[in-house]
């Protein structure tokens, strides 16, 4: 399937799924999450999830990983629309987050991270292939933001679905995930 298709499917997907459903998979998620052995993280990305597009609660997985690590440092994704770039924030309990055109939850103000410094970075995805590829809203700007993270970065998606076998039009700038965690399993790439 080509990412056009797939986005129109997996949108419809994730709005059929009940409130019910969704508090099941994500705790079912984060348990999957926790079987991880993941390195010391002293600063990840995150973003602020989607309530109207059904997006997993990402404040588990970061209320866990802070749990873990007292001292780690967590940044949130601000877009410049303009010119299409994406920074990571870092925010902390005090920070004020604010809209922005797309309805999304960014940080207003703080210090902007050199993506260099992350450790793990928390990737939104409608849909993930075999591969580790994954269908996002279509904008590229987590492609973008990647590109400039260490090799070792770790890219975590999180998804309520298993992946489809190959998404048919990946280009040489798509940057794949490390790992994707669904309510069942932890598929590693």
């Amino acid at each position: 399937m080509h990412k056009k298709e797939i986005r129109k499917l997996y949108r419809q997907k994730r709005e059929d799924i009940t409130a019910g459903e969704k508090l099941k998979a994500d705790d079912l998620i984060l348990i999957q999450l926790q079987t991880i052995e993941l390195p010391f993280l002293s600063l990840i990305m995150s973003f602020y999830p989607l309530e109207d597009k059904n997006e997993f609660d990402t404040f588990l997985i970061t209320d866990f990983l802070h749990f873990r690590n007292p001292a780690m440092r967590i940044a949130y994704p601000k877009t410049d629309l303009e010119t299409n770039i994406m920074k990571a924030i870092e925010c902390n309990a005090d920070t004020s987050f604010g809209l922005n055109e797309y309805n999304i939850s960014e940080p207003l103000e703080g210090h902007v991270i050199d993506p260099a410094e992350i450790d793990l970075a928390l990737i939104p995805l409608l849909a993930f292939d075999t591969r580790g590829f994954r269908v996002g809203y279509g904008k590229g700007y987590y492609d973008r933001f990647l590109k400039d993270c260490r090799n070792d970065c770790i890219k975590l998606g999180l998804s309520y679905f298993d992946p489809i076998d190959t998404i048919k039009d990946t280009h040489e700038f798509d940057v794949p995930l490390d790992l994707c965690v669904t309510p069942q399993q932890v598929y590693v790439f």
